[in-house]
């Protein structure tokens, strides 16, 4: 992928990430500034990792794409003509997935990073329809209203 036409899709869940990371960055620095020689040090140390770590989550909940397809987690880049379709997860938390072809299976990909409170209806639903739109796909899905795991392209 071109890291010059390189765009992303970040949700809030990616905001959240951030926060906290932040939040363990000042924690650690607090740590190591406020707190006597041992324990500072200890704390100050953990905080930064902390953060670092977190730092590290939240860029990994942005999904990159460009004209040419998509950097999905754990399946790397895509090209749109593979991407079957576009749906969303209700629950408590509202997850949207990419479905793709892999020959005559599909395969469920779950995008973290755009998930969100609200329902199928929610923020979630206009960051799936997002990337429908930028992979040409006509509708977002509610999953559940069709086949499951085992379905085969048509």
């Amino acid at each position: 992928m071109d890291p010059v036409s390189a765009r992303s899709f970040s949700g809030p869940m990616t905001v959240v990430t951030w926060l906290v990371a932040v939040g363990w960055f000042v924690l650690g620095l607090l740590s190591l500034l406020g707190l006597p020689f041992p324990a500072g040090i200890v704390l100050g140390v953990l905080g930064i990792a902390g953060g670092l770590v977190t730092a590290w989550l939240a860029l990994s909940l942005r999904i990159a794409h460009d004209e040419r397809g998509i950097e999905l987690p754990k399946v790397g880049h895509v090209p749109w003509e593979r991407v079957h379709a576009v749906e969303i997860q209700p629950g408590l938390v509202s997850v949207p997935y990419v479905v793709i072809r892999h020959g005559r299976a599909l395969t469920d990909v779950p995008l973290d990073g755009l998930a969100w409170f609200g329902g199928p209806d929610g923020y979630a639903r206009g960051l799936a329809e997002q990337v429908a739109r930028a992979a040409d796909v006509e509708t977002v899905t509610v999953r559940g209203q069709r086949g499951g795991r085992g379905r085969r392209v048509a």
